[in-house]
């Protein structure tokens, strides 16, 4: 079917709602997703069908779609792949705009699923509306407050990245990991087997969606791989694409067909059209995650010569060696630079250069701070990486001393413009770790705010800066 760039968006920034199959049972997808939707508070009206309910968490129940006070823009079926085709001709004779399917038993069961989406599909071409799914979590958008299952506490601020998956379980990993790290997403869209709605329409939608400056997501497969390609190209020409693709060895090519029913193609043959088509690589939430909020800080391609700091001769020269490998540099400082630095790290155990060990995780704070601002100045190099370990830096600082060392590294960020990275972990073992965790939680926050990336190793430091580079 052709790309119609409005028809997508009456599903995605849909004004009203009916929930198929809405439930008080526990555990039902109708319950979860109910609960879920009541409870991010959709801007509309949403209206809850189930002809054996009369009410449902205080809302009142209709028996079908006919009986609605009016017509649903967007239509989500909770109901048992078998149950549904009745629903969509009722969809059909209605004029709804959209209908999310949420129930497997599609083609990624075989034959007879497979037959199953066919007359979903031919019911959708007839009666004018569009499929999201089958097999799916649906649609997270907070622009109007439409909730994933479950996406019940994800962020209310709507923001410029929008996250596409063949998977549920990931559209929801992805959306809380970012919430955590401050990024906020124009919209993430869960499409399961991609039916009628596929990657394709959907990186063509974003990338004329003017909320929109980054799409990321997360593919199994593609049934049209030059259409695909296309879309790609036409998307990273003008806003950053980050994708992570899976089913590139024969095992997982199995289980993606088992999943979501999609044909997953050779690893060789998708790394060489990610690449020629200008996109970020990514593998696991993890990197996603990293990758997203380097950009976010960064943007595309921030600098490949990292300045790297910390308390220790070993860090720095790991972190060199994890540089090297990931194609970024690591220069010697400019002169001036290195005899100012020597001049400021006089104390034993300190070692001027780039990698620079300043002696230990925490030193007296005004060396610290006229270390950092000299690290930030130096010319030689884009990006000051510091590295800390939280349980040694308290035992020399306590929380107070970490909070004003962070303190320093936001300042310099903000008075040099320099961008900073802090590697901010523990080393706690025991039950000493949820109080060091808490910690890191509080720290991190105040980094991000102050506009300091945080990541919790130095490899997927490196990793994440390498990519924002590739």
């Amino acid at each position: 079917m052709r790309f119609d760039y409005e028809e997508i968006d009456a599903v995605i920034n849909a004004r009203s709602l009916a929930i198929v199959g809405a439930s008080a049972k526990p555990v039902k997808f109708g319950s979860l997703f109910t609960m879920s939707q009541l409870t991010y508070g959709f801007s509309g009206p949403v209206y809850l069908v189930n002809p054996g309910e009369d009410e449902i968490m205080g809302q009142k129940v209709y028996p079908d779609l006919a009986s609605l006070p009016e017509v649903p823009e967007l239509v989500y079926l909770t109901i048992p792949a078998h149950r549904s085709m009745d629903i969509l001709r009722e969809c059909a004779g209605l004029g709804v705009k959209g209908v999310i399917i949420m129930a497997s038993g599609f083609r990624e069961i075989g034959e007879g699923g497979e037959a199953l989406e066919k007359e979903a599909l031919e019911i959708a071409r007839r009666g004018g509306f569009r499929i999201v799914g089958p097999n799916c979590f649906g649609i997270y958008n907070p622009r109007n407050r439409l909730a994933l299952l479950p996406g019940y506490d994800f962020s209310y601020t709507p923001g410029d990245v929008a996250f596409i998956s063949q998977s549920g379980g990931f559209s929801v990993h992805v959306g809380r990991q970012c919430k955590s790290l401050g990024i906020d997403f124009s919209a993430i869209v869960s499409f399961g087997n991609g039916a009628d709605l596929d990657e394709t329409d959907l990186i063509r939608y974003f990338t004329a969606d003017p909320q929109t400056t980054c799409i990321a997501g997360y593919l199994e497969g593609t049934a049209d791989g030059r259409q695909l390609m296309q879309a790609l190209k036409e998307a990273a020409a003008c806003k950053t694409v980050v994708l992570w693709k899976v089913g590139k060895s024969e095992s997982s090519a199995r289980a993606v067909v088992s999943h979501t029913g999609s044909l997953a193609g050779s690893a060789e043959i998708w790394e060489g059209l990610l690449r020629q088509c200008g996109v970020i690589e990514v593998s696991g939430v993890d990197e996603m995650c990293d990758v997203l909020l380097t950009l976010k800080h960064l943007g595309r391609s921030p600098g490949r010569r990292l300045m790297l700091s910390g308390g220790g001769g070993g860090l720095g020269t790991y972190a060199a060696d994890l540089a090297d490998e990931a194609g970024l540099e690591v220069p010697p400082l400019a002169g001036e630079s290195f005899s100012r630095l020597r001049e400021i790290l006089n104390a034993p155990g300190a070692a001027v250069g780039n990698p620079l060990d300043i002696g230990a995780p925490l030193i007296h704070l005004p060396v610290f701070e006229a270390a950092m601002r000299e690290a930030a100045a130096n010319a030689s190099t884009d990006i000051l990486v510091f590295d800390i370990a939280l349980n040694f830096a308290f035992g020399l600082g306590g929380e107070e001393g970490l909070n004003a060392a962070m303190d320093v590294l936001i300042a310099a960020r903000r008075d040099y413009g320099k961008p900073v990275a802090v590697v901010l972990y523990s080393r706690a073992l025991g039950g000493e770790d949820i109080a060091f965790e808490e910690m890191q939680r509080r720290l991190q926050d105040r980094l991000l705010a102050g506009g300091v990336l945080v990541y919790p190793s130095m490899p997927r430091a490196i990793r994440a800066l390498s990519l924002a580079n590739s």
